[in-house]
């Protein structure tokens, strides 16, 4: 099956030598740049799209949420990553909630890029290193954040492989770190959805968010 990547991003000549980075990789079958939003409607609507790079160059934050909002409508099976301008906790959560699949910070680098890419194709979500590093501040200084209450609380290891997913990692490659099998590591996401009563990945990472356990 093809993948396909739209570059939403400004300048031109930035996102076009992304591109051509990208290219260099063989991850990626297609790879497009578009800086205009009436463009990347287009795009969308007459193309099959898998993933969405949309970086805080072109847009306010205020912005991302509404074309966020906007294009998850449209197209809810559409993976966008963002690209975000040293964005706080709480906005990263709330673009979580808008239905991005991935962060990323201006800060991070391209292999960075590359683990978070790798990731969503998987069918994971991806929270890039220096997102974390906010939330351990956030946490250390004494703030919180609006706490999700469950019904069932998460065992020791079904916490464990929520932190595993939210890093990233594959069923098979949290099995493989944990020493158990696939089966194993499924029962337990299953688990983890049904107590957290979420539908997927992201709401995994939401919960994880809200509730301060990314570390």
């Amino acid at each position: 099956m093809e993948s396909n990547l739209i570059i939403f991003d400004q300048p031109v000549l930035y996102a076009e030598g992304l591109s051509k980075l990208l290219s260099q990789t063989k991850i990626l079958d297609n790879i497009q740049v578009c800086s205009c939003y009436l463009n990347l409607q287009h795009f969308l609507e007459s193309e099959n799209i898998d993933l969405l790079m949309f970086s805080s160059n072109i847009m306010m934050l205020s912005e991302i949420y509404q074309s966020v909002d906007e294009i998850k409508q449209k197209n809810p099976n559409l993976k966008i990553i963002i690209i975000g301008n040293d964005y706080d906790v709480t906005s990263i959560r709330k673009l979580f909630n808008k239905g991005i699949t991935a962060y990323l910070d201006k800060g991070s680098s391209f292999d960075e890029f590359i683990d978070c890419v790798q990731a969503l194709l998987a069918g994971n979500v991806f929270l890039c290193t220096q997102a974390k590093e906010k939330m351990i501040s956030f946490v250390s200084n004494g703030k919180t954040l609006e706490v999700t209450q469950t019904k069932d609380s998460l065992t020791k290891r079904e916490t464990e492989i929520l932190v595993l997913i939210c890093d990233g990692l594959s069923s098979k490659d949290i099995a493989e770190k944990l020493f158990i099998s696939i089966n194993t590591v499924e029962t337990h996401r299953k688990k983890i959805l049904t107590k957290l009563n979420v539908k997927n990945s992201v709401g995994i990472v939401k919960y994880a968010l809200e509730n301060n356990i990314i570390e």
